[in-house]
C-alpha cells in the first residue's frame, strides 16, 4: 500500500512497483485514509510518506495507529530528516527509512529487506509461541534465569509449584525459590558458564527443598541448561515435586526395615543354636552332621550379614543413623574387623597379613559403624580372593588415621570401579556372582561420610585391590 499527499508521486510510485514486480493493493493520500485502508486491506507492506502538509494527522501519527491494531511493517519515504523528525520515527519502529529522490534499486532493496524481515519475525513468533504454549503446558515447573541469576521467564507449572504469580516472580533472584547453599552452588556453576563455558552440573538431575511463597518448604528434583544468545548467556532449570515419590521410598525404606528387623532376630537365634552344637553342647557330632550343621552356621552368617545390611539401607536412606564419635585406637577396630573371618581365610588356604605400627594411632570414629565399613571391605576381599593373600594396614599421616586392606583377588575393571559405592552396583569381581546383595560398598562409603572420612580404591585387573579407608584423626 502506498501513501502520500501528491496524487502524482503516487501515481509514479504504483508504476515503478509493478516494474518491480510488486502489486499495489492501494493508495491512500492522507493519514485518515492510510488508518481505514489499512484495516481493510491487510497489505504486506506500507510505504509510508511523512509529511503531509495539508492533512491533519502526518505519516508518523498514521503509522502509530496502524501499529496499535495492525502488525504491517512500515517503510516512510521523505524528503525532510530533520533531528525531530527522526526521534519521532524511532518511536514507531520502521523497518526502513528512503530520502527522496531515490532510486528503483534502493526501493527495491529496502522492500525486499522488509518483507525477509517480516517474514523472519514471523517465523520466530511462530516458534516463540509453540515453544511457550509447549512450556505453559508441561507438568513441570520451568523457569529461565540471566546471568545476574534474575528470573526471566516462568511458566504456569511454575507458578502451581512455588505460588508465585509470573508478574510476582519475573526480576526476582531464583535463590529465594531454593536453600541458600543450593543456590550459592548454583550461582558459582552459572558463572563458570559465563567466564569459561563449563560446569560439570549441567543437565544433572538434583535433589534438594523448595521454598513456596508461604515459606514451607518441599521436596524437588531439578536439573537445569545453558544457552547463549546475543544478549547473552540465560540459563534454564527446570524443576518437579517430588514428594509423593519421597513418601513412598520412605513407606518402602519402613516396610524393609521392619521385614529386616524381624528375620535378624530368628536368624541370630538359628546362628547361637547351631554354634552351640558344633561346640559339643548338644552331644557329640558324627561327620556327616557337622558337615550339615557347619554349612547350616556359613548360610546363617551370610543371611544374617545380608539382613544387617538392608537395615543399614533403610536407616541410611530415613536419615536415622546416629553417631557416637570418640577417640578410638585404629588397630584394635582394624583386629575387631578381621576377627571374624580368621577362620574363612584359613580354610580358603590363604594369608593374613596385619601391618599395624608399635604406636596406637587414634581416630575420631564411631567404633560400630568404622567395624561395620571395614568389615563389608573384608567380607568382599575374602569373598573375591580364591588363592595369595589379604593384608591389612595401618598407618596415618597429618590428617587421617587409614587403613589398606588389600587383596590379590581378579581385581576390577573401571567400568566395575566407576559405579563401585552405589547401592544398585552388584560387585562381582570375576566371571560368576558371589552370595550378597550388593550393598557393603555403599555402606561403607556412608558409614565413612557421616564420620568426615572417605574411601579410595586401587585396583589392577588380575592382580587385585586395595581399599584405603581414611579416618579423621583424634586431636588431643
Amino acid at each position: 500500500m502506498v501513501v502520500d499527499d501528491e496524487a502524482i508521486i503516487t501515481t509514479q510510485m504504483e508504476e515503478y512497483l509493478k516494474m518491480l514486480g510488486y502489486d499495489v493493493a492501494g493508495i491512500a493520500h492522507s493519514g485518515e485514509d492510510a488508518i481505514e485502508l489499512a484495516k481493510t486491506l491487510r497489505p504486506d507492506l506500507i510505504l509510508m510518506d511523512i509529511v503531509m502538509p495539508r492533512k491533519r494527522i502526518d505519516g508518523i501519527a498514521a503509522s502509530e495507529a496502524i501499529k496499535k491494531e495492525l502488525d504491517i511493517p512500515i517503510i516512510f519515504m521523505t524528503a525532510y530528516g530533520s533531528e525531530k523528525i527522526l526521534e519521532r520515527v524511532k518511536s514507531v519502529e520502521p523497518v526502513g527509512f528512503i530520502v527522496k529522490p531515490f532510486q528503483e534499486s534502493e526501493l527495491k532493496i529496502a522492500i525486499e529487506m522488509a518483507l525477509y524481515r517480516r517474514e523472519m519475525e514471523k517465523r520466530l513468533r511462530e516458534s516463540e509461541e509453540k515453544y511457550r504454549s509447549v512450556v505453559n503446558a508441561a507438568a513441570d515447573a520451568i523457569f529461565t534465569v540471566d546471568s545476574e541469576g534474575r528470573v526471566v521467564f516462568w511458566n504456569q507449572a511454575a507458578v502451581n509449584l512455588f505460588g508465585y504469580k509470573p508478574e510476582e516472580a519475573v526480576d526476582q533472584r531464583f535463590s529465594r525459590f531454593l536453600p541458600e547453599a543450593v543456590s550459592r552452588t548454583l550461582q558459582v556453576e552459572m558463572h563458570k558458564v559465563v567466564s569459561k563455558n563449563r560446569s560439570e552440573l549441567v543437565g544433572k538431575i538434583q535433589e534438594t527443598d523448595g521454598i513456596r511463597k508461604d515459606g514451607n518448604t518441599f521436596p524437588i528434583e531439578f536439573a537445569w541448561t545453558t544457552w547463549t544468545v546475543r544478549d547473552g548467556v540465560f540459563f534454564t532449570i527446570i524443576a518437579r515435586d517430588i514428594t509423593e515419590r519421597k513418601k513412598i521410598e520412605q513407606m518402602k525404606s519402613g516396610f524393609v526395615s521392619l521385614v529386616s528387623h524381624q528375620l535378624k532376630t530368628p536368624v541370630a537365634g538359628i546362628m547361637g543354636a547351631v554354634d552351640n552344637m558344633l561346640s559339643g553342647l548338644t552331644g557329640e557330632l558324627n561327620p556327616k552332621q557337622r558337615e550339615y550343621l557347619e554349612a547350616m552356621q556359613e548360610i546363617s552368617a551370610r543371611n544374617f550379614r545380608i539382613i544387617n545390611n538392608l537395615l543399614n539401607v533403610s536407616r541410611l536412606e530415613r536419615g536415622i543413623v546416629s553417631l557416637d564419635l570418640r577417640s578410638n585406637a585404629l588397630g584394635e577396630l582394624a583386629n575387631l574387623a578381621v576377627k571374624g573371618y580368621r577362620e574363612a581365610i584359613q580354610k580358603k588356604g590363604l594369608t593374613l597379613e596385619v601391618d599395624r605400627p608399635s604406636t596406637d594411632v587414634r581416630v575420631l570414629a564411631d567404633k560400630d559403624k568404622l567395624v561395620e565399613a571395614l568389615i563389608n571391605a573384608v567380607d568382599n576381599a575374602v569373598k573375591f580372593t580364591d588363592a595369595g593373600s589379604i593384608a591389612v594396614r595401618i598407618r596415618k599421616n597429618e590428617a587421617f588415621g587409614i587403613v589398606e586392606i588389600e587383596d590379590t583377588g581378579p581385581g576390577l575393571s573401571q567400568a566395575l570401579m566407576k559405579d563401585l559405592f552405589r547401592k544398585e552396583q552388584m560387585l562381582t569381581g570375576g566371571p560368576a556372582a558371589k552370595e550378597g546383595c550388593g550393598l557393603g560398598l555403599y555402606i561403607a562409603m556412608e558409614f565413612m561420610r557421616l564420620q568426615k572420612g572417605t574411601v579410595f580404591v586401587r585396583s589392577v585387573p588380575g592382580k587385585g585391590s586395595t581399599f584405603s579407608f581414611h579416618v579423621p584423626l583424634a586431636r588431643t
